[in-house]
């Protein structure tokens, strides 16, 4: 895999440097070439990591959303669930609701219904059920083939990191998949798949299953959840999850693999070439957007764990932004406010070169 040592992929160095006496630059032509090299080796995919993520391919996954399905107008069979989600129209935001209810199921993405939903995870061992009065939510499962890896990293990690509570190392890839009964209903998926702890790739089972953990917490499920549960129309719908055990032949027998789906919206990832060759205007309108977007995500609990142009997906022939990279996120315990500081974490403003840039912002390039 090729790692990106471009300033894009540091934002925050490149927002410190700016921020710092030039005599310190010096200290900064150490700190970015050590951080580069932390990060090509934590998140490189090695070819034995690779093995399970290439031939994931052309299979079929299974997700689940759980819902109330005493709150919905009547009882729904997964395979009805799957047709609702097919017919929902490219593109469209989930109606809007009030922050108590839940956000639209799988099941009502269809309509502009605005009855509440609660979404919860579901593994792969749990079968679609209906809900009667007293007992669990429904849960609606989709059927996603997958038919495109898009990204492949990993996270490597020594014994002496998992004793220092840094997590199950892991190997992640993005996928392009569609939805088995719509072939036209595109989506993202992305696959959490625990790998051996370094240096034990090829030891025997009883050393492997030490390396077996609890179920954990998905943070990106989890950000999901509470943005589609106030009906956040700023961000991608989410779709479905699944976590299961590998098998006995898999890398980590008993380990987790964790299934993410969340919708494509139409339009593309914004690049700092192609928004700086758009006149004023077309600029203007696009940060007009991105931020009405970015205070409803920010209202909503969470924001996105990197800042980069490329998580703005910007739909050309309708103007439209919505915001995206939630793969480390987590919902925010404390409230953040808005500041135009964003614009330029996002490259959607260049700052003047001075020490107190962040305090005049009517010098910045627009």
């Amino acid at each position: 895999m090729l790692i990106n040592n471009s300033r894009d992929s540091f934002p925050f160095i490149h927002l410190i440097r700016l921020r710092i006496p030039s005599v310190l630059s010096d200290l900064f032509s150490i700190i970015i070439p050590l951080s580069n090299h932390l990060f090509t080796r934590f998140f490189t995919m090695s070819e034995f990591d690779s093995r399970f993520i290439r031939r994931l391919v052309g299979t079929k996954v299974t997700t689940f959303l759980e819902f109330d399905a005493l709150q919905q107008p009547s009882a729904v069979s997964s395979s009805a669930s799957a047709a609702s989600l097919s017919a929902a129209p490219l593109g469209a935001s989930p109606p809007r609701i009030s922050p108590l209810a839940a956000s639209p199921s799988a099941v009502s993405l269809a309509t502009d219904s605005a009855a509440a939903a609660t979404l919860n995870t579901a593994t792969s061992t749990t079968a679609p059920s209906i809900s009667l009065s007293g007992s669990p939510p429904l849960e609606i499962g989709c059927s996603w083939i997958i038919t495109k890896k898009l990204s492949e990293n990993a996270v490597h990690l020594t014994q002496k990191d998992a004793d220092m509570g840094c997590g199950p190392p892991m190997a992640v890839g993005k996928f392009l998949c569609y939805l088995e009964e719509d072939p036209t209903r595109i989506a993202f998926m992305r696959i959490y798949y625990q790998i051996p702890i370094t240096g034990t790739e090829d030891a025997d089972l009883a050393t492997l299953a030490q390396q077996i953990q609890p179920p954990q917490v998905c943070g990106e499920l989890e950000a999901f959840r509470l943005l589609m549960s106030q009906g956040c129309s700023s961000v991608p719908r989410f779709y479905g999850y699944c976590e299961k055990q590998q098998g006995e032949h898999d890398l980590v027998p008993g380990g987790f693999v964790k299934y993410v789906v969340w919708e494509k919206v139409p339009g593309e990832p914004l690049t700092a070439e192609f928004f700086w060759s758009l006149d004023l205007g077309t600029r203007e309108d696009i940060r007009v957007h991105f931020r009405a977007a970015f205070e409803e995500m920010l209202r909503c609990g969470v924001k996105p764990d990197m800042s980069r142009i490329s998580k703005i997906i910007y739909d050309q022939s309708t103007g439209n932004v919505r915001i995206s990279g939630f793969r480390r996120g987590w919902p925010i315990r404390d409230k953040l406010e808005w500041s135009d500081t964003r614009y330029v974490e996002y490259r959607l403003a260049k700052p003047h070169d001075d020490r107190d840039w962040p305090s005049n912002p009517q010098k910045w390039k627009y």
